[in-house]
């Protein structure tokens, strides 16, 4: 008796999940081939240089399911990175074309499994995904209607500004139990394409390093001061091939040619006259900015000051100018 029993028991749970009829999971991407997309938004070279960029890559690859159901089963996903634009062997890279004087650049990149970028992906290289249930695996895309995420991260590397980017080619190929006659459970082998578009804007910085202040010394009087004070330099750090400019601006009143050093003396300004002068000897004015060319590094920017030695007499006193330092790019 109990034998019989537990023989209908059988009967009746066979025919409930014949019942239930397919839970089917769709992964061909509708006709096989999506694009995807992934940014790196627009970082400073200097930025770019000191902290490595990780974004998150949408490939537009899905799996959808009309029923989801946990089966004791091995659900696969596998992806192969077959090719990159611009690889150099097994490394992808994004790629910026010369524009004028600026050369042709690279930025070196690693695509990813994982957010912490732990498992790469190289070129020519696959990784396999495996679930026992359906559930899981769909888990996998964030759901029955997501996309499967893959993650990118930037080189540590100080490249010219521009608009970088690479196109990455992704095979899928999916191994997936759907639910059968009388739950049985059987696979479906389906296979897709991801053109994944990767881009990049790097933008120009530029960084004032150092300005040490300058000395004259002291002298009874202008026509002493026969001896340039030498030595002098800005330090300037920009952006590879970024063109930028140096002003210098005076607090003081220019005269003609000649900046000028005040001093209050007996309740009286008293004005000193004094010239800076870039490395090629000219003069360095408010309005004659000094022009150069970034390199990444920092770079010296060499002047000399000279005093007006052929000036009026002045009394005795403590001069000065305060002289602003402005690098634009």
């Amino acid at each position: 008796m109990n034998v019989a029993r537990r023989l209908r028991v059988i009967m009746l749970l066979l025919l409930t999940l014949s019942g239930m009829g397919q839970a089917f999971a769709d992964c061909t991407n509708g006709a096989g081939a999506a694009t995807g997309s992934a940014s790196f938004g627009a970082p400073s070279s200097f930025t770019l240089a000191g902290t490595a960029q990780l974004v998150t890559a949408t490939t537009n690859y899905k799996c959808t399911s009309s029923t989801i159901l946990t089966l004791l089963a091995t659900n696969t996903i596998m992806v192969t990175a077959s090719s990159t634009t611009n690889a150099l062997g097994t490394t992808p890279r994004l790629y910026a074309p010369a524009n004028g004087s600026i050369p042709a650049s690279y930025v070196p990149y690693t695509l990813c499994i994982d957010a912490g970028c732990s498992t790469p992906l190289n070129v020519g290289a696959r990784y396999t995904w495996t679930q026992t249930s359906l559930l899981g695996l769909l888990g996998l895309f964030g759901g029955p209607n997501g996309s499967m995420p893959l993650y990118l991260k930037t080189s540590l590397i100080n490249v010219p500004a521009g608009t970088y980017s690479d196109t990455v080619n992704l095979r899928w190929a999916s191994h997936v139990c759907f639910l059968g006659i009388a739950g049985l459970c059987a696979y479906t082998d389906q296979t897709a394409t991801t053109t994944l578009v990767v881009t990049l804007t790097v933008t120009n910085f530029c960084y004032l390093d150092s300005a040490p202040n300058v000395s004259f010394g002291s002298q009874p009087f202008p026509a002493n001061f026969t001896s340039p004070v030498t030595g002098n330099s800005l330090s300037v750090r920009c952006s590879p091939s970024a063109a930028y400019t140096v002003k210098l601006v005076s607090s003081n009143p220019s005269s003609g040619q000649y900046r000028q050093m005040s001093a209050l003396v007996n309740g009286s300004t008293y004005y000193l006259q004094y010239q800076l002068l870039k490395a090629d000897a000219t003069v360095w004015t408010a309005s004659n900015d000094l022009a150069a060319t970034g390199n990444g590094n920092s770079q010296a920017v060499n002047y000399r000051a000279q005093v007006n030695t052929s000036q009026a007499n002045v009394p005795a006193g403590n001069y000065s100018d305060t002289v602003t330092v402005t690098v634009s790019y």
